[in-house]
């Protein structure tokens, strides 16, 4: 249940604890999520699209060692500010391991993130079987 990819049930809950401690600490966090939310409104405009990595890595290889429990904030942090996000596959790299790419767009512009993930996954190869199935 407990793994380096994710946080085991007991870190969130200590987590949870530990904010009860610094009330003023949830509603600082709270301002700066909404200033930061307003700072990346105002900077992708209404026809705006960032392209961002999905992972600061590719995929690990199979049984490999994985210890990389922050690796999720590549995508959380657009959850986190309410923006539209859609993930696109680009192909594979040269070892074979998938990439993709998201694309981040402002507030109701979920149009403009999914025309361009059409057009990058024609242009890069896009999804690619992992194998016969």
């Amino acid at each position: 249940l407990c793994s380096c990819l994710c946080p085991c049930p007991a870190a969130l809950g200590l987590t949870e604890k530990l904010m009860k401690l610094n009330p003023g600490g949830n509603a600082k966090l709270v301002s700066m999520g909404k200033s930061l939310q307003e700072e990346m409104e105002a900077l992708l405009g209404p026809d705006g699209v960032l392209l961002y990595p999905s992972h600061p890595t590719v995929a690990p290889r199979h049984h490999s060692p994985i210890c990389m429990p922050f690796n999720f904030a590549y995508t959380a942090i657009f959850n986190v500010l309410g923006l539209p996000v859609t993930q696109c596959p680009l192909g594979l790299n040269s070892e074979g391991l998938p990439l993709g790419i998201q694309l981040v767009a402002a507030s109701y512009n979920d149009h403009l993130t999914l025309a361009v993930a059409r057009y990058l996954e024609k242009a890069f190869g896009g999804w690619v079987s992992p194998g016969e199935v």
